[in-house]
């Protein structure tokens, strides 16, 4: 017996609203990051502060809770969270100071992937065309250069490319929005 199953139209109309509340929200953040970047970027580093805070408190409460753990390493975990607390109230105290550390942490890390990506391309441990990561590798490497060098710079670039991004895709969203 073949029967077609018709689909449930509540289904639809909480999808569509879901749809459209993406998309606006979408917007209207883009919207802010390309008119507010300055803003944009403190929340930013408010956030990465907020986060260093909880993930100091965190390493500091398991260091003296988990019982498992050795000696040695729970030391080490008080140690490293007390270091992260001082990290996040320098953080708080001066937010724009906190985007310099967050864009030379991002392009540390984006040179070193990007040397994993021309090693890796260059020796072959990757399917398809050896060029290709070796490309994507020298591309990253001169990234995390850029923003070692113009870290605010370069956040604040992305601000930008990430509000106008935003903007597209809830644009997109509303022209696709299902129908009801």
């Amino acid at each position: 017996m073949t029967g077609s199953v018709q689909p449930d139209p509540s289904r639809f109309t909480l999808h569509r609203s879901w749809v459209l509340g993406v998309a606006i929200a979408a917007i209207v953040l883009g919207l802010i990051a390309l008119f507010f970047p300055a803003a944009s970027l403190l929340t930013i580093a408010i956030v990465f502060g907020i986060f260093l805070l909880v993930l100091g408190l965190f390493r500091l409460w398991l260091s003296f809770s988990a019982r498992d753990l050795a000696t040695g390493a729970r030391w080490l975990t008080g140690i490293l969270g007390a270091l992260i607390l001082v990290a996040a109230i320098l953080c708080l105290a001066d937010p724009f100071q906190s985007l310099q550390v967050l864009g030379f942490v991002s392009g540390f890390g984006w040179i070193f992937e990007g040397a994993a990506g021309v090693l890796g391309g260059w020796r072959g441990f990757v399917g398809g065309p050896r060029w290709l990561p070796v490309i994507a590798g020298v591309v990253s490497i001169v990234a995390g250069i850029v923003m070692m060098i113009l870290p605010v710079a370069a956040l604040s670039a992305f601000v930008t490319v990430g509000g106008i991004i935003l903007i597209v895709l809830g644009v997109v969203a509303l022209l696709h929005l299902p129908r009801r």
